[in-house]
């Protein structure tokens, strides 16, 4: 099968992140941070549900693991259980599960996913931000019900891209202004450590922000790069850039596997509304016959 980029119809987002593909509804769960909505794309049907939220953000969804309506979301300085069930324009219930306590109101989080063990993992950054006048003042949480909130690392400057390689014990971790995609050691009890760099997009003449990230079965990553109108697979383990997949718009925000076989590449974007983003910005994308797979995304244990 040749390479193939496509439009899903789904409207332009001014900040398209999180998606989230669930296989039993083969539907893709995304967010619209600015904008404060959920999104459901049902692929069969092409067809797209959405809701708004009152909440200021909202940095990621996650369907809740043994449950058809439940998601954790990622809102503010909050994280709340949304009841909705994918079809309707205003959610059934939304209750605040957890309160990041101490975090300043100027922060908000941002990207956030959950490793096997069902245990959320989420980063903060500064609400006010913009590029190249970003201050470091997000941190890096890690939220469970048995063991409730934990903060891992400070000094964050937009906290992005996470996954996991359970069978290498390890995680990966992007901060974006770092320009790096880091591994830390991963244990199951949800203890971190000895963070590393294995790829700097500066020094591979990759001028642009790491931002969303999945791992495919072989133990590569698959990166999208904000400003970079691309994503890119790296081998963490040797560092070597393997290939790069062009997408048709600058600000492309981040990616996940789907599909019947998990062979479907799904990229979000940003920049709806924004004359100097071009057409294309803030689409939703499918990229097929790469010749690679992903693995089922883990859900939220409540």
């Amino acid at each position: 099968m040749s390479l193939k980029v496509e439009r899903l119809p789904i409207p332009p987002l001014a900040l398209g992140e999180g998606p989230h593909w669930r296989r039993e509804s083969e539907s893709l769960y995304l967010v619209d941070i600015d904008r404060r909505k959920i999104i459901r794309y049902h692929s069969e049907s092409e067809t797209y549900y959405s809701i708004q939220l009152d909440v200021p953000t909202i940095g990621f969804v996650t369907p809740v693991s043994n449950s058809k309506d439940e998601f954790l979301i990622g809102a503010g300085t909050n994280l709340y259980i949304v009841k909705w069930d994918g079809v309707s324009d205003t959610p059934e219930s939304m209750k605040i599960l957890q309160t990041l306590e101490g975090e300043p109101n100027t922060n908000r989080i941002n990207d956030g996913k959950c490793d096997p063990s069902g245990r959320a993992w989420f980063g903060t950054l500064w609400a006010k931000w913009k590029i190249g006048g970003i201050e470091r003042k997000g941190s890096f949480f890690s939220y469970s019900k048995e063991k409730g909130t934990t903060k891992h690392f400070t000094d964050i400057g937009i906290s992005n891209g996470l996954d996991w390689d359970i069978g290498k014990n390890k995680m990966y971790y992007i901060d974006s202004l770092n320009y790096t995609i880091d591994v830390l050691d991963y244990n199951v009890d949800g203890t971190i450590g000895n963070r590393r760099v294995v790829f700097d997009l500066r020094k591979n003449n990759l001028p642009f922000y790491p931002d969303g990230m999945t791992i495919d079965t072989d133990g590569n990553l698959w990166v999208a790069l904000y400003t970079g109108s691309r994503v890119i697979q790296i081998n963490p383990e040797s560092g070597n850039l393997l290939a790069q997949v062009q997408i048709p718009t600058s600000k492309v925000t981040s990616v996940t596997w789907g599909g019947k076989n998990l062979d479907e590449l799904f990229i979000t974007s940003a920049g709806a509304g924004t004359p100097d983003c071009g057409p294309n910005a803030g689409l939703t994308f499918r990229v097929t016959g790469l010749n690679a797979h992903g693995l089922p995304m883990n859900e939220f244990k409540l």
